[in-house]
């Protein structure tokens, strides 16, 4: 008679009391932690803030720094780059642009010295080919007439110079008659050649020598050489060759901005191709240049310098000549990118100047002043004006303006906070009040469950004692005075026995009760209290709505994934499609599919441990309910396999 109404006073206290002193223990461990980390934040915040206040008070202030910074950042840069384009730059621009003027004086110097020189060779062949030879011979002989002699002279002289274009002419006198020309020519060139070549061309038939002379007289390049017979080396005559001087630099394109010209063997007279080199501006330069010359010198480049003109001088020996090629130029005309960039960075300067005035004032007006008021604000809320507000003047930009508003939102709320301040304090003082208070409740009711154990076997009742000791291992394991967080596997498992324990002697022989548990798991450490809801959920939607019902407890590891499965399988009816869409809303976090509808204890104890599980182990473990046959129903939890 006894063991029906004390199993309901038990089933209630269990059931409600249980839920009531855990949903007060836990909110009042929140508000108090709650309230310990808002007192500490704010303790630690106001320390934060003095000790930045006193070391912003030691630094300097932010309009020098930014003065500072555009001084830096303008004027640093201008001036680097003036120094880089005046100094480094330029030096740069005149050393290639020297390097060039050097690399064209070489190639006119190549060109046109390589064409006196095939020349040369051009004019030896004649002693090879004994056309003239042997028409002297014969002619000496009295063999032929002195008409014949003409004939055959002039012939080879048209035939090897008259049709190359790179010689203007050609003349042949024999040692003995030198007043006695053999010429070909484009035009008449008798009177010239006795009037300026004549005298030089003697002077070499008169020195015992073969060698091929060049010479430059009145602005014309002349060959001299004397022939000699080719077997008893009887000197017969002279030959003299004009070279066209425009052939010398066919092929070459000469720079307009350079003066080029050239001497051969001395500086008494020379080639020029430009008609400014000798006007007397260049007259300077070019004595430089002459008194630096030298037959002596083979393949070196000398410099001179007479403002504004720069002058290079390029000497290179050859077997029959020395060749000394002279190129002149403006500074003025060379260098003129160098001045155009001076003209840029004066103009660049003269932009910078007004733009650096009005860096300054934006700085002092948009930014010091405005953020000047600021300081001014703050530095009477920590003298003590709490609740300063800045006035509402315009700031010159939105940037400063959400920072107005922002600072005097914060000084509200800092108003408000040490408003609150007080009662928060009471608030917290009543709650550990409270808290304490709350501690004498499950001493009571553990007193009260040993007394009521004791008349239990007082009276022989043994089955009530046995619930009621369940009930106190289940009292004392939800209540946990030590505050663990993980349990061993086997603990756990000892609660949902007692819990079944008192269920069974409900439902008797309506509830069956399997059990499949790996005994090398009963030692890992899993979170406390996940398996109980899952029993409870099990009991009310699955055994108490048919007539008789099997629970499954499945604990294995699955060792393909490393996972321990956690598994609960209950009959009973089978689940909607209502019934899964509820499922997945209160395990996903919403309690309810429906929002008027109130949350029972057992949804808030299965979503409880879900989210327990995700907290600790990570969002991809955690706890589904599904069903996995006819009229079966599984919850199942997976976490992560730790063997320590």
């Amino acid at each position: 008679m006894i063991q029906q109404p004390l199993f309901i006073i038990l089933h209630i206290t269990f059931r409600g009391g249980n839920m009531l002193l855990e949903e007060h223990k836990e909110s009042i461990r929140k508000e108090i932690k709650d309230a310990a980390k808002s007192e500490s934040a704010a303790m630690k915040d106001n320390e934060e803030m003095n000790g930045k206040i006193k070391s912003v008070k030691k630094r300097v202030s932010l309009r020098r720094r930014l003065l500072f910074f555009v001084v830096i950042i303008w004027m640093l840069p201008v001036l680097i780059m003036y120094m880089f384009m005046t100094i480094s730059y330029r030096n740069n621009i005149i050393e290639k642009t020297i390097t060039i003027m050097e690399e064209n004086l070489k190639n006119f110097t190549y060109f046109s010295a390589q064409k006196i020189d095939e020349a040369i060779g051009i004019s030896k062949k004649i002693s090879y080919e004994k056309v003239i030879e042997n028409a002297w011979k014969e002619y000496k002989a009295g063999n032929i007439k002195k008409s014949d002699l003409y004939r055959q002279i002039t012939g080879n002289l048209k035939s090897r110079f008259y049709i190359d274009n790179r010689f203007v002419m050609s003349v042949f006198y024999l040692s003995d008659e030198p007043d006695k020309i053999y010429y070909t020519s484009r035009e008449n060139v008798e009177n010239t050649y006795k009037e300026n070549v004549a005298e030089a061309a003697h002077a070499i038939t008169s020195q015992d020598t073969s060698d091929a002379h060049v010479r430059v007289i009145d602005g014309k390049i002349y060959i001299i050489r004397n022939l000699y017979t080719t077997t008893k080396y009887t000197k017969f005559g002279t030959l003299v060759l004009e070279l066209n001087k425009n052939k010398l630099i066919d092929g070459i394109n000469l720079n307009k901005d350079y003066e080029m010209g050239f001497f051969v063997n001395d500086t008494n007279s020379m080639i020029s191709y430009n008609k400014g080199l000798k006007e007397d501006s260049r007259a300077g330069i070019l004595d430089k240049l002459s008194n630096i010359y030298s037959p002596k010198i083979n393949r070196k480049v000398l410099q001179e310098n007479d403002n504004p003109f720069v002058g290079l001088l390029y000497q290179q020996k050859y077997d029959d000549f020395h060749f000394g090629a002279a190129l002149i130029a403006n500074k003025n005309v060379i260098f003129s990118e160098i001045y155009n960039l001076y003209t840029i960075m004066l103009f660049i300067m003269l932009i910078i100047i007004p733009i650096f005035i009005y860096m300054i004032y934006f700085i002092a007006h948009h930014i010091t002043k405005p953020m000047s008021r600021m300081i001014e604000a703050a530095n009477k809320i920590e003298q003590g004006g709490i609740g300063m507000q800045i006035e509402s003047n315009i700031m010159p930009n939105l940037e400063f303006d959400v920072l107005q508003d922002a600072f005097n939102h914060m000084s509200s709320e800092i108003k408000y906070l040490f408003d609150y301040a007080y009662n928060e304090k009471i608030a917290r003082r009543d709650a550990k009040i409270k808290a304490l208070q709350s501690q004498i409740n499950p001493h009571f009711l553990n007193n009260t469950l040993e007394m009521m154990n004791w008349q239990a076997r007082m009276a022989g009742d043994v089955t009530v004692s046995k619930m009621i000791e369940a009930l106190g291992t289940l009292l004392n394991y939800s209540m946990d005075r030590s505050n663990r967080k993980m349990i061993n596997l086997a603990e756990e498992l000892r609660c949902v026995e007692a819990y079944l324990y008192i269920v069974s002697m409900r439902f008797g022989k309506r509830l069956k009760v399997e059990k499949e548990v790996d005994e090398n798991l009963l030692q890992i450490k899993v979170p406390q209290l996940i398996l109980q809801p899952l029993i409870e959920n099990a009991v009310v939607h699955g055994v108490e709505t048919v007539k008789s019902g099997t629970i499954q407890i499945k604990i294995y590891q699955d060792k393909e994934n490393n996972h321990v499965i956690l598994q609960i399988i209950n009959t009973g009816k089978e689940m909607t499609e209502e019934d899964i869409e509820k499922v997945e809303y209160l395990l996903n976090g919403m309690r309810n599919q429906n929002p008027g509808e109130k949350p029972n204890h057992e949804s808030l104890g299965i979503q409880n441990v879900n989210e327990r599980i995700k907290l600790i182990y990570g969002e991809e473990y955690g706890l589904s309910i599904e069903p996995v046959g006819e009229g079966e129903t599984a919850s199942t939890i997976t976490i992560p396999f730790v063997e320590n």
